[in-house]
């Protein structure tokens, strides 16, 4: 049994702080939910926050106290039950990074460590005390001497804040955000993508954080704006399930089983969204704001971790369930009429979707530029462009430029995966995005920066094109075979569509993506092949690394930072390119 100790730690402004801890183990575990122990939900701050928030703690109440994998798989917890397991919303609250979003950069001077460590330790003291009286009084026992911090916990105060205060502090005037109105502009230009802030929303002003919710909340994803109409009929599983998407939406549900949804909404903040504030400029990134990275979709998606099952998982799960078939039918339509769910590459489909959706998402980004008025921040042109090291006879040299060498272009690294996109929803498509893609190009190197009036009629004639792809990618099922295909297709990737590292990782998310889901549909690569195509994002092999910082216990300030930066900078093509060619040949021998 572990004992229990008190803990002097040295918090950054010099003040002894004593923490009460035990020195047991406290936190996620990658068993299954049901195994934790109240003791260690009770003593993970993030945790208790959440259940303690209204809106939250409602969705907790069943989705956390519903029924248990066991009484799933027992058969006597009734027919829908497998639609939403207790280790998804617990997935959720203790390992995904969205959930302290907005804590992670809440801007902390040094000298106010000490005050938020105080305020946790304070709260978190009391609704213990509380919960364990609630216990008590249904006769249960909670352990005490195994409830409380281990240690000052990273995630809730740490160098990322401090850096978010040194931004603020060169955007909007040193010591200004600890002002009302210069609160308001943090608000504003950071936590519509760190805290799930839109116009109109509580919570918000500087006079609320000591009560702040901490990062994204399950609404801000899963319900559109304040309609809640779909909260009371959608516990009532056996009725609401089989209602189509429409109705579900009318009702205020954000229909996140559709792939291009879902890729929208994760788009906003990875991408950018000037409409909702949405938007790293480039003084932000002067400023000290961490480059925004290339997202592929599934792969994001997987690293959250993933709080929800896949159409695939959904559709084992539901092997029980009479009316399976209609309800895939209803919510994919079209889709099914001639394969069968279980036969669908759906990560594979979603990685598609998902590049057509950024595309898409930064061709907005122009539309919506030239609106405002506000066009030539550089944050819409390829960074890579300018910041890269100088070498004569580089690569970006020998393949040549579009125009006038030295224009700012754009980003390289949604290009990488769209020609594939592109002729998945048909050769057609393929030949009218071509012409558009080139004459968009044309249109940024014919005068610095573009015309933004020209730039924008033609993206907007491209977005719509790609609207027309990703209607009919959606209805189109992507078996094994054609699994198999994109996986060749991403190996003749050419070394002048690698140029830059986000292209490059771009390519092998995909290829892992592939990999990894043909392994999962019972289809495994030769084992040799799949350690291979792994292989391609270790920096030791390629020089690009394909991880990413997921869950609580990773930051990107400044340890993960340092590293990107530096692949980045060391990143040589060719390296990748000899691997992809090795791959090609491999892959092509090894489907005949």
């Amino acid at each position: 049994m572990a004992s229990t100790s008190f803990f002097a730690r040295q918090i950054p402004s010099g003040i002894l702080f004593v923490l009460f801890i035990v020195t047991g183990p406290i936190g996620w575990t990658q068993t299954t939910p049901d195994t934790l122990t109240r003791e260690e939900k009770l003593s993970d701050p993030v945790y208790m926050s959440w259940v303690a928030s209204e809106p939250v703690g409602r969705c907790v109440s069943c989705h956390v106290m519903g029924p248990t994998d066991a009484e799933i798989d027992s058969g006597r917890s009734g027919d829908l039950t497998s639609f939403s397991r207790r280790s998804e919303m617990m997935h959720w609250l203790q390992k995904d990074k969205h959930t302290i979003a907005r804590r992670r950069i809440e801007p902390f001077a040094a000298e106010q460590s000490e005050d938020e460590l105080l305020k946790l330790y304070e709260r978190l003291d009391s609704q213990i005390e509380r919960a364990i009286e609630g216990y008590k009084r249904r006769g249960e026992t909670i352990d005490r001497s195994q409830v409380g911090l281990e240690s000052i916990p990273e995630e809730w105060i740490g160098q990322s804040n401090l850096l978010s205060r040194r931004i603020c502090d060169k955007l909007w005037g040193s010591g200004s955000v600890t002002t009302e109105a210069g609160y308001a502009k943090f608000r504003d230009h950071c936590l519509t993508c760190h805290g799930g802030y839109h116009d109109g929303a509580s919570g918000f002003d500087l006079a609320d954080l000591d009560n702040a919710q901490l990062g994204i909340d399950c609404l801000y994803c899963h319900q559109q704006g304040e309609n809640d109409q779909w909260v009371t009929p959608h516990q009532v599983p056996e009725k609401w399930r089989l209602q189509p998407p429409q109705a579900k939406s009318a009702a205020g549900m954000r229909n996140l089983v559709d792939t291009s949804n879902q890729a929208q909404l994760c788009m906003d903040c990875h991408v950018g969204n000037r409409s909702k504030n949405m938007f790293v400029s480039h003084e932000m990134y002067a400023a000290g704001h961490p480059p925004i990275p290339s997202i592929e979709l599934q792969q994001f998606c997987a690293e959250m971790p993933q709080h929800w099952q896949t159409p695939t998982q959904l559709y084992q799960s539901l092997a029980d369930y009479p009316q399976r078939n209609d309800y895939f039918n209803i919510n994919y339509p079209g889709l099914l009429d001639s394969a069968d769910a279980s036969d669908v590459f759906w990560n594979t489909r979603k990685m598609l979707i998902g590049a057509l959706v950024a595309r898409q998402q930064m061709l907005d980004l122009y539309i919506q530029s030239e609106a405002a008025q506000d066009w030539a921040d550089y944050s819409l042109y390829d960074c890579a462009a300018c910041h890269h090291e100088l070498r004569s006879n580089s690569l970006r040299q020998q393949r040549g430029y579009v125009g006038a060498p030295g224009r700012p272009r754009q980003y390289e690294w949604p290009d990488a995966l769209l020609t594939i996109a592109y002729l998945f929803s048909g050769k057609e498509t393929l030949t009218q995005s071509r012409a558009m893609e080139s004459e968009l190009e044309q249109l940024f190197s014919e005068q610095p920066f573009g015309d933004p009036h020209r730039i924008a009629a033609a993206a907007t004639q491209l977005s719509d094109h790609i609207t027309t792809a990703i209607d009919t990618i959606e209805q189109k099922p992507l078996d094994a075979r054609i699994a198999l295909a994109v996986l060749r297709g991403l190996a003749t990737t050419p070394k002048s569509k690698l140029v830059t590292y986000d292209a490059a990782r771009q390519v092998i998310w995909a290829m892992q993506t592939i990999a990894s889901e043909l392994e999962i549909q019972g289809k495994p690569l030769a084992a040799e092949l799949h350690d291979r195509i792994r292989q391609l994002g270790d920096p030791e092999v390629t020089g690009v690394s394909s991880n990413l910082p997921s869950g609580r216990k990773q930051f990107i300030y400044p340890d993960r930072l340092e590293a990107d930066l530096h692949q980045r900078a060391q990143y040589d093509p060719s390296r990748l390119a000899a691997q992809l060619q090795r791959l090609r040949t491999d892959l092509a021998q090894a489907a005949n």
